[in-house]
Protein backbone atom coordinates (compact mmCIF):
# COMPACT_ATOMS: atom_id res chain seq x y z
CA UNK A 1 0.00 0.00 0.00
CA UNK A 2 1.37 3.60 -0.48
CA UNK A 3 3.24 5.84 1.81
CA UNK A 4 0.77 8.30 1.57
CA UNK A 5 -2.54 5.76 2.22
CA UNK A 6 -0.46 4.07 5.59
CA UNK A 7 -0.02 7.58 6.48
CA UNK A 8 -3.83 8.61 6.16
CA UNK A 9 -4.64 5.56 8.36
CA UNK A 10 -1.88 6.77 11.30
CA UNK A 11 -3.78 9.83 11.12
CA UNK A 12 -7.57 8.53 11.20
CA UNK A 13 -6.20 5.91 13.81
CA UNK A 14 -4.91 9.14 16.39
CA UNK A 15 -8.94 9.90 15.68
CA UNK A 16 -9.37 7.50 18.37
CA UNK A 17 -9.09 10.46 20.67
CA UNK A 18 -6.72 8.75 24.09
CA UNK A 19 -8.50 5.39 23.19
CA UNK A 20 -6.56 2.07 23.32
CA UNK A 21 -6.78 -0.44 20.83
CA UNK A 22 -8.97 -3.29 21.61
CA UNK A 23 -7.54 -6.09 23.93
CA UNK A 24 -6.56 -8.77 21.39
CA UNK A 25 -9.20 -11.25 22.39
CA UNK A 26 -12.12 -9.20 21.01
CA UNK A 27 -10.22 -8.10 18.51
CA UNK A 28 -9.26 -11.62 16.98
CA UNK A 29 -13.39 -12.51 17.56
CA UNK A 30 -14.07 -9.32 15.29
CA UNK A 31 -11.77 -8.99 13.00
CA UNK A 32 -11.79 -13.26 11.91
CA UNK A 33 -15.44 -11.93 10.68
CA UNK A 34 -14.14 -10.12 7.82
CA UNK A 35 -13.71 -12.39 4.61
CA UNK A 36 -11.37 -10.86 2.70
CA UNK A 37 -9.11 -9.73 5.53
CA UNK A 38 -8.63 -5.85 4.69
CA UNK A 39 -5.23 -4.84 4.01
CA UNK A 40 -5.11 -2.90 7.39
CA UNK A 41 -7.36 -2.76 10.31
CA UNK A 42 -7.10 -1.32 13.79
CA UNK A 43 -10.16 -1.39 16.39
CA UNK A 44 -10.28 0.63 19.28
CA UNK A 45 -11.79 0.01 22.99
CA UNK A 46 -13.64 3.38 23.07
CA UNK A 47 -17.62 3.42 22.65
CA UNK A 48 -19.21 1.33 20.36
CA UNK A 49 -20.60 3.05 17.33
CA UNK A 50 -24.39 2.10 16.76
CA UNK A 51 -25.87 2.04 13.31
CA UNK A 52 -29.05 3.34 13.66
CA UNK A 53 -31.24 6.76 12.53
CA UNK A 54 -29.00 8.89 14.40
CA UNK A 55 -25.24 8.01 13.11
CA UNK A 56 -24.00 10.87 10.71
CA UNK A 57 -22.39 9.15 7.69
CA UNK A 58 -20.01 11.21 5.82
CA UNK A 59 -19.12 9.72 2.34
CA UNK A 60 -16.06 10.77 0.03
CA UNK A 61 -16.54 9.04 -2.86
CA UNK A 62 -13.38 10.04 -6.02
CA UNK A 63 -15.96 8.93 -8.73
CA UNK A 64 -19.68 7.99 -9.15
CA UNK A 65 -20.72 9.82 -5.75
CA UNK A 66 -24.21 9.86 -7.02
CA UNK A 67 -24.56 6.51 -7.18
CA UNK A 68 -22.48 5.58 -4.19
CA UNK A 69 -24.64 7.52 -2.14
CA UNK A 70 -27.57 6.08 -3.57
CA UNK A 71 -26.51 2.60 -2.76
CA UNK A 72 -25.13 3.22 0.67
CA UNK A 73 -28.20 4.38 1.88
CA UNK A 74 -30.25 1.13 0.52
CA UNK A 75 -27.75 -0.86 2.11
CA UNK A 76 -28.21 0.51 5.64
CA UNK A 77 -31.69 0.26 5.17
CA UNK A 78 -31.81 -3.04 4.13
CA UNK A 79 -29.43 -4.42 6.03
CA UNK A 80 -29.20 -2.88 8.73
CA UNK A 81 -32.80 -1.60 9.38
CA UNK A 82 -32.33 2.08 9.33
CA UNK A 83 -31.80 5.39 7.11
CA UNK A 84 -28.84 7.54 8.60
CA UNK A 85 -28.41 11.03 6.96
CA UNK A 86 -25.65 10.33 4.57
CA UNK A 87 -23.14 13.59 3.43
CA UNK A 88 -21.61 13.21 1.08
CA UNK A 89 -17.64 15.62 1.65
CA UNK A 90 -14.93 16.10 -1.14
CA UNK A 91 -11.94 12.89 -1.11
CA UNK A 92 -8.89 14.54 0.03
CA UNK A 93 -5.53 13.93 -1.39
CA UNK A 94 -4.81 10.78 0.32
CA UNK A 95 -8.28 9.46 -0.59
CA UNK A 96 -8.03 5.81 -2.37
CA UNK A 97 -7.26 5.79 -5.51
CA UNK A 98 -7.71 1.65 -6.74
CA UNK A 99 -10.59 1.24 -8.29
CA UNK A 100 -13.20 -1.11 -5.68
CA UNK A 101 -10.47 0.62 -3.10
CA UNK A 102 -12.18 2.26 0.44
CA UNK A 103 -11.33 3.51 4.13
CA UNK A 104 -13.80 3.40 6.78
CA UNK A 105 -13.09 5.50 10.14
CA UNK A 106 -15.86 4.84 12.80
CA UNK A 107 -15.97 6.80 16.10
CA UNK A 108 -17.71 8.67 18.58
CA UNK A 109 -21.24 7.85 16.75
CA UNK A 110 -20.15 9.10 13.58
CA UNK A 111 -18.63 7.22 10.41
CA UNK A 112 -16.94 8.22 7.27
CA UNK A 113 -16.19 6.40 4.37
CA UNK A 114 -13.52 7.48 1.90
CA UNK A 115 -13.81 5.16 -1.75
CA UNK A 116 -12.39 5.88 -4.84
CA UNK A 117 -15.93 4.70 -6.84
CA UNK A 118 -19.00 3.08 -6.54
CA UNK A 119 -17.48 0.02 -6.19
CA UNK A 120 -15.15 0.81 -3.28
CA UNK A 121 -18.11 2.14 -1.27
CA UNK A 122 -20.55 -0.81 -1.71
CA UNK A 123 -17.12 -2.81 -0.27
CA UNK A 124 -17.07 -0.44 2.48
CA UNK A 125 -20.39 -1.26 3.70
CA UNK A 126 -19.75 -5.42 3.06
CA UNK A 127 -17.10 -4.79 5.37
CA UNK A 128 -18.84 -2.94 7.86
CA UNK A 129 -22.12 -5.54 7.67
CA UNK A 130 -19.52 -8.20 8.64
CA UNK A 131 -17.74 -6.38 11.32
CA UNK A 132 -21.72 -5.71 12.88
CA UNK A 133 -23.81 -7.76 15.45
CA UNK A 134 -27.18 -6.65 16.45
CA UNK A 135 -27.44 -4.54 20.26
CA UNK A 136 -27.48 -7.01 23.00
CA UNK A 137 -30.99 -7.94 25.50
CA UNK A 138 -33.63 -7.72 23.03
CA UNK A 139 -35.50 -10.27 21.97
CA UNK A 140 -36.32 -9.12 18.39
CA UNK A 141 -33.38 -6.78 16.23
CA UNK A 142 -33.58 -3.15 17.29
CA UNK A 143 -29.94 -1.93 15.75
CA UNK A 144 -26.59 -2.85 15.30
CA UNK A 145 -22.94 -1.48 16.58
CA UNK A 146 -19.76 -1.90 15.18
CA UNK A 147 -16.48 -1.16 17.64
CA UNK A 148 -14.50 1.64 16.85
CA UNK A 149 -12.71 1.17 13.75
CA UNK A 150 -10.71 2.31 11.03
CA UNK A 151 -9.99 0.14 8.07
CA UNK A 152 -7.93 0.94 4.78
CA UNK A 153 -8.46 -1.67 2.04
CA UNK A 154 -7.69 -2.52 -1.29
CA UNK A 155 -8.17 -5.40 -3.66
CA UNK A 156 -4.65 -6.65 -4.92
CA UNK A 157 -5.90 -7.36 -8.51
CA UNK A 158 -8.32 -6.10 -11.18
CA UNK A 159 -10.20 -8.89 -12.22
CA UNK A 160 -11.65 -10.99 -9.05
CA UNK A 161 -13.66 -13.85 -10.87
CA UNK A 162 -15.61 -16.86 -10.06
CA UNK A 163 -16.56 -19.64 -11.80
CA UNK A 164 -20.03 -21.39 -11.43
CA UNK A 165 -21.23 -24.27 -12.23
CA UNK A 166 -25.25 -25.07 -13.47
CA UNK A 167 -26.04 -28.11 -13.13
CA UNK A 168 -29.55 -30.02 -12.95
CA UNK A 169 -29.44 -30.46 -9.30
CA UNK A 170 -28.70 -26.57 -8.73
CA UNK A 171 -31.88 -25.21 -7.87
CA UNK A 172 -32.14 -20.92 -9.53
CA UNK A 173 -32.06 -19.69 -5.67
CA UNK A 174 -29.07 -21.52 -5.04
CA UNK A 175 -27.24 -20.59 -8.42
CA UNK A 176 -27.78 -16.38 -6.77
CA UNK A 177 -26.63 -17.45 -3.71
CA UNK A 178 -23.72 -18.09 -4.94
CA UNK A 179 -23.82 -14.71 -6.87
CA UNK A 180 -24.35 -13.46 -3.66
CA UNK A 181 -21.79 -14.44 -1.78
CA UNK A 182 -18.76 -14.14 -4.49
CA UNK A 183 -20.37 -10.17 -4.37
CA UNK A 184 -20.48 -10.33 -0.66
CA UNK A 185 -16.04 -11.28 -0.79
CA UNK A 186 -15.86 -8.78 -2.90
CA UNK A 187 -15.39 -10.70 -6.31
CA UNK A 188 -16.39 -8.82 -9.56
CA UNK A 189 -16.64 -11.35 -12.32
CA UNK A 190 -18.56 -14.36 -12.43
CA UNK A 191 -18.28 -17.08 -15.30
CA UNK A 192 -21.82 -18.65 -14.91
CA UNK A 193 -21.47 -22.09 -17.16
CA UNK A 194 -24.12 -23.92 -18.18
CA UNK A 195 -24.10 -27.78 -17.92
CA UNK A 196 -27.10 -28.39 -20.58
CA UNK A 197 -29.36 -26.13 -18.33
CA UNK A 198 -29.54 -22.94 -20.81
CA UNK A 199 -32.67 -22.96 -23.04
CA UNK A 200 -32.20 -21.75 -26.27
CA UNK A 201 -35.28 -20.19 -27.97
CA UNK A 202 -34.67 -21.93 -31.30
CA UNK A 203 -33.61 -24.64 -30.28
CA UNK A 204 -34.87 -26.13 -26.97
CA UNK A 205 -33.76 -29.97 -27.92
CA UNK A 206 -30.04 -29.12 -26.53
CA UNK A 207 -31.17 -28.89 -22.88
CA UNK A 208 -31.81 -30.87 -20.42
CA UNK A 209 -35.77 -31.37 -20.54
CA UNK A 210 -37.53 -29.12 -17.75
CA UNK A 211 -34.71 -26.47 -17.14
CA UNK A 212 -35.03 -23.61 -15.27
CA UNK A 213 -32.12 -21.97 -16.80
CA UNK A 214 -34.30 -19.53 -18.95
CA UNK A 215 -33.59 -16.34 -20.79
CA UNK A 216 -35.63 -14.58 -18.65
CA UNK A 217 -33.92 -16.36 -15.71
CA UNK A 218 -30.32 -15.25 -16.87
CA UNK A 219 -32.12 -11.65 -17.24
CA UNK A 220 -33.01 -11.66 -14.12
CA UNK A 221 -29.29 -13.08 -12.31
CA UNK A 222 -27.65 -10.40 -14.41
CA UNK A 223 -29.88 -7.61 -13.31
CA UNK A 224 -28.90 -8.86 -9.46
CA UNK A 225 -25.39 -9.19 -10.04
CA UNK A 226 -24.84 -5.67 -12.17
CA UNK A 227 -26.80 -4.13 -8.79
CA UNK A 228 -24.00 -5.95 -6.70
CA UNK A 229 -21.06 -4.34 -8.91
CA UNK A 230 -20.19 -8.25 -10.27
CA UNK A 231 -20.22 -8.97 -14.27
CA UNK A 232 -22.19 -12.28 -15.31
CA UNK A 233 -20.13 -13.61 -18.29
CA UNK A 234 -21.57 -16.53 -20.21
CA UNK A 235 -19.90 -19.82 -20.76
CA UNK A 236 -20.62 -22.47 -23.68
CA UNK A 237 -18.02 -25.45 -24.27
CA UNK A 238 -16.96 -25.18 -27.85
CA UNK A 239 -14.58 -27.70 -28.17
CA UNK A 240 -14.30 -30.56 -25.20
CA UNK A 241 -17.17 -31.14 -22.85
CA UNK A 242 -19.78 -31.07 -25.49
CA UNK A 243 -22.24 -33.14 -23.66
CA UNK A 244 -22.81 -30.91 -21.66
CA UNK A 245 -22.61 -33.32 -18.37
CA UNK A 246 -20.11 -34.55 -16.18
CA UNK A 247 -17.88 -36.72 -17.90
CA UNK A 248 -18.14 -39.39 -15.05
CA UNK A 249 -22.15 -39.37 -15.01
CA UNK A 250 -22.30 -41.08 -18.53
CA UNK A 251 -24.88 -38.30 -19.40
CA UNK A 252 -25.20 -36.51 -22.75
CA UNK A 253 -27.43 -33.52 -22.43
CA UNK A 254 -28.38 -33.61 -26.22
CA UNK A 255 -27.42 -37.14 -27.47
CA UNK A 256 -29.15 -39.02 -24.99
CA UNK A 257 -32.58 -37.81 -26.13
CA UNK A 258 -31.42 -36.70 -29.84
CA UNK A 259 -29.53 -39.36 -31.35
CA UNK A 260 -30.51 -37.87 -35.06
CA UNK A 261 -28.08 -35.31 -34.07
CA UNK A 262 -24.94 -37.56 -33.91
CA UNK A 263 -23.21 -35.92 -36.86
CA UNK A 264 -22.79 -32.38 -34.80
CA UNK A 265 -20.15 -34.35 -32.86
CA UNK A 266 -17.48 -36.83 -32.54
CA UNK A 267 -18.50 -40.40 -33.04
CA UNK A 268 -18.25 -40.49 -28.98
CA UNK A 269 -20.00 -37.47 -28.44
CA UNK A 270 -17.65 -35.95 -25.64
CA UNK A 271 -16.24 -33.21 -28.46
CA UNK A 272 -17.79 -30.75 -31.11
CA UNK A 273 -16.98 -31.51 -34.62
CA UNK A 274 -15.24 -28.59 -36.21
CA UNK A 275 -14.89 -29.69 -39.66
CA UNK A 276 -18.73 -30.19 -39.96
CA UNK A 277 -19.89 -26.84 -40.90
CA UNK A 278 -23.41 -27.27 -39.67
CA UNK A 279 -21.88 -27.69 -36.24
CA UNK A 280 -19.55 -24.72 -36.69
CA UNK A 281 -22.30 -22.13 -38.03
CA UNK A 282 -24.87 -23.54 -34.88
CA UNK A 283 -21.58 -23.02 -32.23
CA UNK A 284 -21.44 -19.47 -33.70
CA UNK A 285 -25.62 -18.86 -33.30
CA UNK A 286 -25.28 -20.49 -29.65
CA UNK A 287 -22.37 -18.50 -28.33
CA UNK A 288 -24.19 -15.11 -29.51
CA UNK A 289 -27.87 -16.15 -28.55
CA UNK A 290 -26.05 -16.95 -25.29
CA UNK A 291 -24.42 -13.46 -25.15
CA UNK A 292 -27.24 -11.45 -25.95
CA UNK A 293 -28.75 -13.18 -23.05
CA UNK A 294 -26.35 -12.12 -20.59
CA UNK A 295 -26.77 -8.81 -22.24
CA UNK A 296 -23.74 -8.77 -23.90
CA UNK A 297 -20.82 -8.20 -21.45
CA UNK A 298 -17.04 -7.63 -22.27
CA UNK A 299 -16.09 -11.38 -22.16
CA UNK A 300 -17.20 -14.75 -23.36
CA UNK A 301 -15.90 -18.27 -21.97
CA UNK A 302 -15.09 -20.54 -24.81
CA UNK A 303 -14.45 -23.66 -22.51
CA UNK A 304 -12.44 -25.44 -25.23
CA UNK A 305 -10.30 -27.79 -22.55
CA UNK A 306 -10.50 -31.78 -22.32
CA UNK A 307 -11.07 -32.34 -25.75
CA UNK A 308 -10.42 -36.33 -25.31
CA UNK A 309 -11.58 -37.81 -28.68
CA UNK A 310 -10.66 -34.75 -30.68
CA UNK A 311 -10.61 -35.34 -34.62
CA UNK A 312 -12.03 -38.80 -34.33
CA UNK A 313 -14.41 -38.86 -36.95
CA UNK A 314 -13.44 -39.52 -40.91
CA UNK A 315 -13.57 -35.81 -42.06
CA UNK A 316 -11.67 -34.78 -39.14
CA UNK A 317 -8.90 -37.20 -38.71
CA UNK A 318 -8.40 -36.46 -42.16
CA UNK A 319 -8.04 -33.49 -42.26
CA UNK A 320 -5.48 -30.19 -41.47
CA UNK A 321 -7.05 -30.41 -38.01
CA UNK A 322 -5.09 -27.71 -36.34
CA UNK A 323 -6.40 -25.49 -39.02
CA UNK A 324 -9.57 -26.83 -38.65
CA UNK A 325 -10.22 -26.14 -35.25
CA UNK A 326 -8.32 -23.06 -35.47
CA UNK A 327 -10.99 -21.79 -37.81
CA UNK A 328 -13.94 -22.37 -35.84
CA UNK A 329 -12.22 -20.42 -32.83
CA UNK A 330 -11.35 -17.72 -35.16
CA UNK A 331 -14.87 -17.42 -36.80
CA UNK A 332 -16.60 -17.07 -33.36
CA UNK A 333 -13.74 -15.04 -31.67
CA UNK A 334 -14.52 -12.23 -35.05
CA UNK A 335 -18.46 -12.33 -34.27
CA UNK A 336 -17.55 -11.76 -30.55
CA UNK A 337 -15.12 -9.19 -31.17
CA UNK A 338 -17.60 -7.22 -33.53
CA UNK A 339 -19.63 -7.01 -30.22
CA UNK A 340 -16.53 -5.44 -28.48
CA UNK A 341 -16.16 -8.89 -26.62
CA UNK A 342 -13.56 -10.68 -25.36
CA UNK A 343 -13.03 -14.63 -25.89
CA UNK A 344 -11.87 -16.72 -22.93
CA UNK A 345 -10.50 -20.45 -23.00
CA UNK A 346 -8.93 -22.71 -20.85
CA UNK A 347 -5.51 -23.83 -21.44
CA UNK A 348 -4.68 -27.35 -21.43
CA UNK A 349 -5.58 -27.94 -25.03
CA UNK A 350 -2.62 -25.15 -25.52
CA UNK A 351 0.07 -27.14 -24.30
CA UNK A 352 1.94 -30.01 -25.62
CA UNK A 353 1.02 -33.24 -23.64
CA UNK A 354 4.59 -34.72 -22.57
CA UNK A 355 6.13 -31.53 -23.07
CA UNK A 356 9.07 -31.46 -20.30
CA UNK A 357 8.37 -27.74 -20.02
CA UNK A 358 5.48 -28.44 -18.76
CA UNK A 359 6.24 -31.36 -15.92
CA UNK A 360 3.53 -31.43 -13.10
CA UNK A 361 1.23 -29.25 -14.84
CA UNK A 362 -1.96 -29.46 -16.73
CA UNK A 363 -0.98 -30.12 -20.87
CA UNK A 364 -3.29 -31.99 -22.55
CA UNK A 365 -3.04 -30.79 -25.99
CA UNK A 366 -1.51 -32.83 -29.28
CA UNK A 367 1.78 -32.54 -31.13
CA UNK A 368 0.09 -29.25 -32.49
CA UNK A 369 -0.63 -27.28 -29.93
CA UNK A 370 1.99 -24.67 -30.44
CA UNK A 371 0.40 -24.22 -33.76
CA UNK A 372 -2.80 -23.56 -32.20
CA UNK A 373 -1.98 -21.22 -29.68
CA UNK A 374 0.09 -19.13 -32.09
CA UNK A 375 -2.93 -19.27 -34.63
CA UNK A 376 -5.35 -17.09 -31.90
CA UNK A 377 -5.93 -13.72 -31.82
CA UNK A 378 -3.86 -12.16 -28.81
CA UNK A 379 -7.03 -10.44 -27.05
CA UNK A 380 -8.06 -13.83 -26.02
CA UNK A 381 -7.97 -14.72 -22.47
CA UNK A 382 -6.03 -17.48 -21.69
CA UNK A 383 -7.52 -19.16 -18.17
CA UNK A 384 -4.33 -21.60 -16.64
CA UNK A 385 -6.14 -24.07 -14.34
CA UNK A 386 -3.35 -25.13 -11.85
CA UNK A 387 -4.60 -26.37 -8.47
CA UNK A 388 -1.47 -26.67 -6.37
CA UNK A 389 1.46 -24.67 -5.28
CA UNK A 390 4.03 -24.49 -8.02
CA UNK A 391 5.90 -27.72 -8.29
CA UNK A 392 8.82 -29.08 -6.38
CA UNK A 393 11.98 -27.91 -7.06
CA UNK A 394 11.30 -25.56 -8.95
CA UNK A 395 13.12 -22.53 -8.45
CA UNK A 396 12.24 -18.58 -7.39
CA UNK A 397 11.42 -16.92 -10.76
CA UNK A 398 10.94 -20.03 -12.50
CA UNK A 399 7.53 -21.40 -10.78
CA UNK A 400 4.15 -21.36 -12.57
CA UNK A 401 5.80 -21.94 -16.07
CA UNK A 402 2.46 -21.78 -17.87
CA UNK A 403 1.36 -18.96 -16.32
CA UNK A 404 4.76 -17.15 -17.80
CA UNK A 405 4.61 -19.11 -21.24
CA UNK A 406 0.96 -17.32 -22.08
CA UNK A 407 2.16 -13.75 -20.89
CA UNK A 408 5.30 -14.42 -23.18
CA UNK A 409 2.90 -15.00 -26.03
CA UNK A 410 1.32 -11.68 -25.59
CA UNK A 411 -1.95 -12.82 -23.91
CA UNK A 412 -4.16 -11.59 -21.05
CA UNK A 413 -4.03 -14.16 -18.77
CA UNK A 414 -5.65 -15.74 -15.43
CA UNK A 415 -4.69 -17.80 -13.05
CA UNK A 416 -7.39 -20.43 -11.71
CA UNK A 417 -6.70 -22.66 -8.79
CA UNK A 418 -9.39 -24.88 -7.20
CA UNK A 419 -9.95 -25.94 -3.29
CA UNK A 420 -6.18 -26.08 -2.14
CA UNK A 421 -5.10 -22.98 -0.27
CA UNK A 422 -1.43 -23.27 -0.90
CA UNK A 423 -2.35 -23.16 -4.58
CA UNK A 424 -4.14 -20.43 -4.52
CA UNK A 425 -1.25 -18.38 -2.16
CA UNK A 426 1.06 -19.05 -4.87
CA UNK A 427 -0.79 -18.29 -7.72
CA UNK A 428 -2.05 -14.97 -5.87
CA UNK A 429 1.64 -14.28 -5.53
CA UNK A 430 2.77 -14.97 -9.40
CA UNK A 431 -1.13 -12.74 -10.70
CA UNK A 432 0.72 -9.78 -8.57
CA UNK A 433 4.47 -10.63 -9.49
CA UNK A 434 4.18 -11.23 -13.20
CA UNK A 435 1.41 -8.59 -13.63
CA UNK A 436 -1.10 -10.78 -14.79
CA UNK A 437 -4.41 -9.79 -15.42
CA UNK A 438 -6.21 -11.24 -12.45
CA UNK A 439 -7.67 -14.60 -11.00
CA UNK A 440 -10.68 -16.86 -12.18
CA UNK A 441 -11.53 -19.54 -9.32
CA UNK A 442 -12.81 -22.79 -9.98
CA UNK A 443 -15.52 -24.43 -8.03
CA UNK A 444 -16.67 -27.57 -10.61
CA UNK A 445 -19.13 -29.68 -8.71
CA UNK A 446 -17.46 -29.00 -5.24
CA UNK A 447 -19.72 -25.93 -4.26
CA UNK A 448 -21.81 -27.61 -1.66
CA UNK A 449 -20.67 -29.60 1.64
CA UNK A 450 -17.23 -28.92 3.30
CA UNK A 451 -15.65 -28.02 0.34
CA UNK A 452 -17.57 -24.47 -0.02
CA UNK A 453 -16.34 -22.76 2.76
CA UNK A 454 -12.73 -23.20 1.42
CA UNK A 455 -13.29 -22.32 -2.00
CA UNK A 456 -14.93 -19.11 -1.03
CA UNK A 457 -12.49 -18.13 1.93
CA UNK A 458 -9.51 -19.23 -0.32
CA UNK A 459 -10.48 -17.63 -3.43
CA UNK A 460 -11.61 -14.13 -1.25
CA UNK A 461 -8.39 -13.63 0.38
CA UNK A 462 -6.25 -14.48 -3.05
CA UNK A 463 -7.81 -11.70 -4.58
CA UNK A 464 -6.86 -9.31 -2.07
CA UNK A 465 -3.59 -10.39 -1.61
CA UNK A 466 -4.08 -11.01 2.27
CA UNK A 467 -4.67 -13.57 4.68
CA UNK A 468 -7.55 -14.81 6.49
CA UNK A 469 -7.61 -13.70 9.78
CA UNK A 470 -9.47 -16.61 10.86
CA UNK A 471 -11.01 -19.82 9.50
CA UNK A 472 -13.98 -20.74 11.74
CA UNK A 473 -16.66 -22.29 9.91
CA UNK A 474 -19.57 -21.02 12.06
CA UNK A 475 -18.21 -17.38 10.17
CA UNK A 476 -18.97 -18.88 7.13
CA UNK A 477 -22.37 -19.83 7.27
CA UNK A 478 -23.41 -16.62 8.87
CA UNK A 479 -22.64 -15.13 5.70
CA UNK A 480 -24.38 -17.41 3.56
CA UNK A 481 -27.01 -16.73 5.94
CA UNK A 482 -26.90 -13.54 5.41
CA UNK A 483 -27.00 -13.36 1.77
CA UNK A 484 -29.75 -15.92 1.64
CA UNK A 485 -31.54 -13.20 3.79
CA UNK A 486 -31.38 -11.02 0.65
CA UNK A 487 -33.04 -13.15 -1.43
CA UNK A 488 -34.79 -14.20 0.84
CA UNK A 489 -34.62 -17.78 0.90
CA UNK A 490 -37.95 -19.50 1.57
CA UNK A 491 -37.08 -23.27 0.61
CA UNK A 492 -35.80 -25.53 3.22
CA UNK A 493 -33.31 -26.76 0.52
CA UNK A 494 -31.61 -23.88 0.18
CA UNK A 495 -30.28 -23.23 3.35
CA UNK A 496 -26.87 -24.19 4.51
CA UNK A 497 -24.11 -26.20 2.42
CA UNK A 498 -25.87 -29.17 2.29
CA UNK A 499 -29.26 -29.75 0.41
CA UNK A 500 -30.42 -32.11 2.97
CA UNK A 501 -29.24 -32.88 6.60
CA UNK A 502 -29.65 -36.77 6.26
CA UNK A 503 -28.69 -38.74 2.49
CA UNK A 504 -31.69 -38.96 0.08
CA UNK A 505 -32.15 -41.98 0.09
CA UNK A 506 -32.75 -42.54 3.96
CA UNK A 507 -35.25 -40.28 5.05
CA UNK A 508 -38.07 -43.11 6.31
CA UNK A 509 -37.89 -44.55 9.58
CA UNK A 510 -35.37 -47.10 10.69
Amino acid sequence: MKKQTWMALVVCAACFTHSAPLNEREAGLVKARLVPAPQRVELGDGPEVVLDDTLAVTLACAKESDLARKQVRAMFKAWFGCRPQVSVAEPGDSAPKIADAYRIHASKGALRIDAADAGGARNAMRTLRQLAEPVRGTRAVTAHLIPETVIDDAPAMAFRGFHLCWFPENTPVEIERYIRLAAYYKMNYIVLESWGMFVFKNHPELSWPGSPMTRREVKRLVKIAGELGVTLIPQLNLFGHASGSRSISGKHAILDFNPSLQPLFEPNGWTWCHSNPEAVALLEELTLELHDAYGRPPYFHAGCDEADDMGTCARCRRSDYPKVVAACLTRIHDALAARECRMMVWHDMLLRKGDPRWKGYYANGADWADALLDALPRDVVICDWFYGPPVKGEKEGQTFPTLRHFKSKGFPVLACPWEIRAGYEGQSGAVQALGLDGMLSTTWHHLYGLSMHPIYWNAAHAMWGTRPLGSDRLVFTHHLRQVGWDIPVKDYRDTGFYHYQLPENNHSPR
